[in-house]
């Protein structure tokens, strides 16, 4: 279980500094990261990808044997992605390292051969099992009124400032007028622009220009007035709004309808419900394949493993850095 373990805590110990820096703390207690769907998102990365190792493990070794039942076996083609597998696995990495790796090119290659076939088979599989949702019965449980969204482009200025000691305080009359007249010399322009997206200069400091989109069930940030933001919903496509100030989201703003009914959020909510309901159809069939294996952890020696503490110490942030900055050399030579 070495490589799998220090292929997790290689690709996620480059992080580690940015992560305490910034984040005040380790990238080992951050929350889960991986993309095992079995493991619960509160989870730490630490033991999320400890659990991750173990299944992933489990599903080659399963898959492979499934496959070599259904016939499979690896092509030329799949020989030749083994083999710069392998290379790339090895890479540099020093004789002492692949020692206590317990790595060599041999045990690699009929590791990353038992994957590439696995790996075959589960695609095949999912092409299978997928074919069998029916995307219409899942998209009809979708209600489209829930996603009546609105895309929007538009100019805004903040009527507040914050001071030195980071307070948030409303601008002066005085001040607040100035803003609107800067932005009202913006939106005449607007009216007769050509390109909406470019009336301000990159090194304009109070006049933000954004695009948007909002669901019609949420609300919009940027206005919270409810008058205002029943004026904007009523906009036609490809119209330009007066200019409004929203003392509640604190903005002098007005805006561009691009869509007003924008289906984005609609599309994205069925296609992640039908990725869901094909992702639900692999996992059963997974499941059931699973009953037919024996799967035994030897528990007083894992349970004592901690991700993020195994190899970290073998192959070191600096010597992951180093292979970084070798493989940018080289691509960059080539």
């Amino acid at each position: 279980m070495m490589y799998p373990i220090y292929e997790r805590e290689s690709q996620y110990s480059l992080y580690d500094e940015m992560y305490q820096m910034y984040m005040g703390t380790s990238v080992w207690d951050t929350s889960y990261m991986g993309a095992d769907r079995s493991i619960d998102a509160a989870a730490t990365n630490s033991i999320g990808l400890k659990q991750e190792i173990i299944n992933s493990e489990v599903a080659y070794d399963v898959l492979s044997q499934e496959a070599k039942k259904a016939g499979y076996a690896l092509e030329d083609a799949d020989k030749k992605e083994v083999e710069e597998k392998v290379k790339e696995a090895l890479k540099g990495l020093s004789w002492g390292q692949k020692l206590q790796l317990n790595i060599t090119k041999g045990n690699l290659t009929k590791r990353f051969e038992e994957r590439v076939l696995a790996d075959k088979y589960k695609a095949d599989k999912e092409e299978e099992l997928f074919a069998t949702v029916d995307e219409a019965s899942v998209k009809s449980e979708i209600k489209e009124a829930d996603y009546k969204e609105y895309k929007v482009q538009y100019y805004a200025v903040a009527t507040t400032t914050t001071d030195d000691e980071g307070k948030t305080k409303d601008l002066s009359d005085k001040e607040k007028e100035e803003m609107l007249k800067k932005l009202q010399k913006v939106a005449d322009e607007a009216k007769d622009a050509d390109d909406f997206t470019k009336l301000i200069d990159e090194k304009e400091e109070d006049i933000e220009y954004a695009e948007d989109t909002f669901l019609d069930k949420d609300g919009w940030n940027m206005v919270t007035t409810k008058k205002i933001l029943n004026e904007i919903k009523g906009m036609k496509n490809d119209t330009i709004s007066e200019i409004y100030e929203d003392e509640k989201s604190g903005y002098l703003i007005f805006v561009k309808m691009i869509d007003n009914d924008c289906k984005d959020s609609y599309k994205e909510a069925c296609d992640t419900a039908i990725q869901e309901a094909e992702y639900a159809a692999y996992d059963s069939w997974y499941a059931e394949v699973l009953k037919g294996y024996k799967v035994e952890t030897v528990a007083d020696v894992w349970d004592d493993v901690e991700i993020g503490t195994v190899t970290t110490g073998i192959v070191t942030v600096e010597d992951l850095q180093k292979m970084a900055e070798e493989d940018s050399s080289e691509a960059t030579s080539e």
